[in-house]
């Protein structure tokens, strides 16, 4: 369908006599979005600030990248966004970005922005791309929207044009565009404010791209605007540090501003910061006034991965929210003795700077940029010079990394590269006056995402040849902005120990794939532990077994027993591995690891000379033969389901279900059905297969937009027992979700049930799965579930942003204990199996109180007995693990 009329959303109509006009908030706020000219990351990421949307049922979400390869707006970077793919493709199909800001009644707004198409991937000629700004009431549905003119492919290629958003729409006139998910509507007139109607909670700026059909081409996008004219001004979060960094010195701590830029007073206990899941807010320290407070927070700790959300409330009850994520020093690898650019190799026939200047631009003598390679002799290129970065007039082509920054590059206001592409056969010289010593090399590179990719370190002899130390290699990529420390191994796969002194040039040859961003020299340490062959892996699920293996080598060096430690599920079990092998290369096996369990296991391995190492490894042993149910094959018809015998993957895709009987879900704003006619919605869920899948070839799914009061029934024929109940799941932040038996009107709109447990956990992001077990709520002890035969039970979100993909139930073996009085003491005995661990719990209350852990303890074989100090009437419950 040919889309070249002006479009709109949703309805806007005004009642201009009822609006409040908030006369005495009128502070100017200029530009509300953050990083509106996409300067604070690049790469094939989603935007700092800006929040992605796309069809559910796209097979390559990611058609976008961060990037200036065309005559920027302004800055170094714009957004670049091409046709999602469909699976399977309708006619048309609308993906982008959007930002969400508080806002009141009577607020008014101006907003546009700065578009553009290459000549050389010219947008489809009936493709479109618009920006909108949309009200939003309490639940987010929107009341009234407004849209720029499209941009198409007939405004012309190779230029910038502003596209202000003056149309104001009509939700009653509605306008087919050819994607089932994203309904637009017609133009009522233009306006030159936007105002946000009675009603109104917040504000959303959003930038759509709508492809047609299998058209292909990009759209390009800079410099977005949303000037607030009048009205609150909501709160703003700036100056925020470390973000997307790596390299962060733990003592540079956690820093932001919090302003109100219309005055209103923050409150200390209205800022709230989530760090790595832990609410650390009473641990901020704070200076600056009322309306525009300096936040700190110093408690970061060195060789951690850190997630955190930040919230703030201003006295008018606007609410602003910020996250970021960063790694201090130093994931995985020793410190590092020195750092080089992958981009800055030799010039001029072997020319060099041992520790050039961070620039941009010509920086005077000690500086890479716009420096030329001599081919054959500092670089070997096949992919020619035109249009590259940092190094222009070079063979090598240098791209904008989109990897986390380093404090270094931030402080310089320098963009990072990278070597993109760089293609089998291409190498690069790099001399320096290199500090004595043996080092370990580790490259920070990235690959597409499945793909396999390699470098080879070479050391150039003095007659021109060159001998090999090692190569780096990926196995399977991330994406090509995800970036990893990839250490140098020699031909054994073994670190390579590379020695260095004074003036020598090293070789960079590619082997196809990997793109380097850095390389770096660690003091090398040539008897350090090596643990090989660990099983379980912890690299996927559903690895069924009952012993943890692993063997430790040690180059140089042995291992005394007392050398090797295990903590399994937090108990040391080091007294009951078994060992076999030489001294210096020593298989070790834990025998008693519980099958159908999530499992953490923390070994410590320290050789004869005290070196050592410590490996974190999170694993489960479940078996896919447990009986599961998928998240998004709720019932339908009111109360219909599939027997397991006429079950596989997405069998209820063609099924319609009854609001109220089936499900119950409030409509969200961009909410996409995907898998299902109706219902909760759902998207692809980009989670480990399990091989029922893999055999039917179907796409797995996970339910989305899953909001606090919605529910789903699960109507099934469950086996006969009692079961640990797991669901797998992703999720934004903090989250839980309830389970509930229906015990009477099952498929009908007169429901009863009966609370059975919550799940609990802190997410990463939609795509992040993991095992959540259902517990009390408390989400303290585990909950047994007792089912057999026909019965339904109940899915809802109590809070959080959750994303369940399936649930599994798990045979849960009844633990007979007692308990006796001895003294000041209660004895709770239980039999025991060999080496499992078992935790004890206590509650004083069956009715209203939450069970607390009391202790872990390992099985004997035998009957095991806790020990509690007197303290009242108590009930004690034993689990495993």
């Amino acid at each position: 369908m040919k889309t070249t009329s002006t479009i709109c959303r949703l309805d806007f109509r005004l009642a201009v006599a009822a609006l409040l006009t908030l006369a005495f908030f009128n502070v100017r706020a200029g530009n509300l979005l953050v990083n509106p000219s996409f300067e604070a990351n690049s790469g094939n990421v989603v935007p700092q600030g800006w929040t992605y949307f796309l069809p559910p049922t796209t097979a390559h979400p990611k058609d976008y990248w961060i990037e200036g390869n065309v005559p920027r707006h302004s800055g170094a970077f714009y957004w670049k966004e091409w046709g999602a793919l469909y699976l399977p493709a309708p006619t048309n199909n609308v993906a982008g970005i959007y930002q969400d800001f508080s806002c009141a009644p009577g607020s008014t707004f101006q907003a546009d922005g700065w578009i553009y198409t290459s000549h050389s991937d010219v947008l489809g000629a009936d493709c479109a791309v618009w920006i909108e700004v949309s009200f939003l009431d309490a639940s987010s549905n929107a009341l009234a929207l407004y849209k720029s003119a499209n941009f198409t492919a007939a405004a012309g290629a190779d230029a910038w044009i502003d596209f202000p958003v003056t149309n104001a729409c009509n939700l009653a006139a509605p306008v087919a565009t050819g994607d089932p998910y994203y309904p637009t509507y017609a133009i009522t007139g233009a306006v030159s404010q936007l105002t946000a109607p009675l009603g109104t909670k917040s504000v959303r700026y959003r930038y759509a791209y709508m492809q047609s059909g299998n058209e292909g081409g990009s759209a390009y996008f800079d410099d977005a605007n949303l000037n607030q004219v009048s009205g609150p001004i909501a709160p703003i979060i700036t100056n925020l540090f470390p973000v997307n960094m790596i390299f962060v010195n733990p003592a540079d701590g956690l820093s932001f501003t919090a302003n109100s830029p219309s005055g209103f007073t923050i409150n200390n206990n209205a800022i709230h910061v989530v760090v790595n899941g832990v609410d650390v807010s009473g641990n901020l320290s704070f200076g600056g006034s009322a309306s525009n407070k300096t936040v700190i927070y110093n408690g970061l700790q060195s060789n951690t991965v850190y997630t955190v959300s930040i919230s703030i409330t201003d006295s008018f009850n606007f609410t602003a929210s910020a996250s970021t994520t960063f790694q201090t020093m130093w994931i995985g690898i020793p410190p590092i003795v020195y750092l080089w650019e992958a981009e800055d190799f030799d010039f001029n026939g072997g020319s060099y700077f041992d520790n050039p200047t961070l620039c941009n631009a010509d920086a005077g003598p000690n500086c890479y940029f716009g420096t030329v390679g001599v081919q054959g002799v500092d670089e070997n290129s096949f992919s020619g010079s035109s249009g590259h970065e940092y190094r222009p007039d070079d063979g090598i082509n240098i791209d904008a990394a989109g990897d986390a920054l380093r404090k270094n590059l931030v402080v310089g206001g320098r963009v990072d590269y990278r070597i993109d592409p760089f293609i089998t056969g291409e190498w690069v010289n790099y001399t320096r006056d290199w500090t004595n010593g043996t080092y370990w090399v580790i490259a920070r590179v990235a690959t597409g995402e499945g793909l396999s990719g390699s470098l080879t370190l070479s050391r150039v002899n003095s007659d021109s040849t060159v001998t090999d130390l090692g190569t780096f290699t990926v196995a399977s990529g991330q994406g090509w902005t995800t970036f990893n420390n990839v250490f140098l191994l020699d031909t054994n796969g073994n670190l390579a120990n590379v020695t260095l002194s004074g003036k020598e040039t090293l070789r960079v040859t590619s082997g196809g794939n990997l793109l380097p961003n850095f390389f770096a020299l660690v003091a090398a340490t040539v008897d350090l532990p090596v643990l090989k062959n660990m099983y379980p892996t912890g690299t996927k699920p559903f690895e069924y077994t009952n012993a943890l293996a692993f063997t430790a080598n040690s180059a140089g060096a042995t291992f005394p027993l007392s050398g090797i430690k295990v903590n399994l599920d937090g108990v040391d079990v080091s007294s009951l591995l078994t060992f076999s092998g030489a001294s210096s290369n020593r298989t070790v096996v834990y025998p008693g690891l519980l099958p159908n369990a999530v499992h953490t296991a923390i070994i410590s391995v320290t050789n004869s000379l005290g070196h050592g190492i410590l490996v974190t490894n999170n694993f489960d042993t479940f078996s896919e033969n447990n009986f599961m149910w998928d998240a998004e094959d709720f019932d339908f018809g009111g109360g219909q389901f599939l027997d397991a015998a006429d079950w596989q993957p997405d069998a209820y895709s063609s099924y319609t279900s009854v609001d109220g009987v089936d499900f119950h879900h409030t409509p969200e704003a961009g909410e996409q059905l995907g898998y299902r006619y109706n219902g909760v919605p759902t998207e692809i869920a980009r989670d480990y297969l399990r091989q029922v899948f893999v055999d039917y070839g179907a796409i797995d799914f996970h339910l989305a937009w899953f909001g606090i009061g919605d529910w789903a029934d699960y109507t099934r024929v469950f086996p006969t027992g009692k079961f640990y109940v797991y669901a797998r799941t992703a999720g934004f932040g903090p989250f839980t979700m309830d389970l509930d038996k229906v015990v009477s009107g099952a498929g009908t709109s007169n429901q009863v049930t009966s609370h059975v447990g919550r799940w609990g956990a802190v997410g990463t992001d939609n795509q992040t799965h993991f095992w959540v077990q259902l517990t009390d709520d408390a989400l303290t002890a585990p909950v047994v579930v007792s089912l057999g035969g026909q019965s339904t039970v109940r899915l809802s979100t109590a809070t959080g942003d959750c994303y369940p993909n399936y649930f599994m139930l798990v045979p849960a073996t009844g633990i007979n204990l007692s308990a006796a009085r001895s003294g000041n003491n209660v004895a709770i005995s239980f039999p025991s199996q060999n080496d499992v661990v078992y935790r004890v719990f206590y509650r004083t209350d069956l009715t209203s109180a939450n069970w607390t852990l009391l202790t872990s303890v390992v099985g004997n074989g035998s009957v095991t007995t806790v020990n509690d100090v007197a303290a009242g009437s108590r009930f004690y419950k034993v689990v495993a693990p």
